[in-house]
């Protein structure tokens, strides 16, 4: 069996920084915004994420492919883009990245909007389900949005960069600040950890996981052609 050739210690470290910038941006726009109490804080949410995702993903795609999501790297190895150890080492950096982003966010700001933790947020009774199936539903948005331009119409990086970034602006902008919209459990990992786990962390993890790997289950099945049929990159 041939190595992956994305399995190299760079892809592991610009995954890293990758999923570092993503949360530092992204959760620094939330504390920023209740530090100096503005009321554009979906706003400053939407297009601080939608745009740092768009400059990861641009900047990396023609190295690491610059996932910046375990979902992701998930999607890319059931397609045949990277193996499975590929995909347990990159997550494991990606979290790593978002540690290090929220301890270094509360360093610098302080524990600040539980250091821009997502949190469910809705003021209903049903809350915490609400957000989980919110969560589940924009991630397998998100999800269908990178199947239809990189594996059906195979459009260029820069367009693949620029499609996922406003899906996260737009679904941050309108969620953000109810159910929390992270679409990505390296979004939430780092910021809950270094706020002492403000709660419901799980919502995070498990709806994103989920929808990526039912979207690109779903796919697969649908349309096996689409499937990369040598897996020696």
């Amino acid at each position: 069996m041939k190595n992956c050739k994305y399995f190299k210690f760079s892809n592991f470290t610009l995954e890293f920084f990758g999923s570092f910038f993503l949360v530092f941006f992204a959760a620094g726009a939330v504390m920023a915004n209740f530090t100096f109490e503005s009321e554009i804080g979906p706003l400053m949410g939407g297009f601080s994420s939608g745009i740092i995702l768009f400059l990861i993903i641009f900047a990396l795609g023609k190295y690491s492919r610059g996932h910046v999501n375990p979902g992701v790297s998930y999607m890319e190895y059931r397609m045949g883009y990277i193996k499975f150890n590929t995909f347990l080492v990159y997550s494991f950096f990606q979290i790593l990245g978002s540690i290090a982003a929220g301890f270094s966010l509360k360093l610098i700001i302080g524990n600040v909007a539980d250091v821009g933790s997502n949190l469910p947020l809705l003021k209903s009774e049903h809350n915490i389900l609400i957000s989980f199936v919110t969560e589940f539903i924009l991630s397998f948005l998100l999800a269908s949005v990178i199947i239809l331009v990189a594996y059906i119409q195979k459009l260029t990086l820069i367009l693949l960069a620029l499609s996922v970034g406003l899906v996260v602006c737009v679904e941050v902008i309108v969620f953000g600040g109810l159910t929390g919209a992270a679409m990505n459990p390296v979004r939430a990992v780092g910021p809950h950890l270094a706020a002492g786990l403000p709660g419901n962390l799980w919502i995070y993890i498990l709806g994103p996981m989920l929808a990526y790997f039912l979207a690109i289950e779903l796919f697969i099945l649908k349309f096996p052609n689409f499937k990369k049929k040598n897996t020696t990159n």
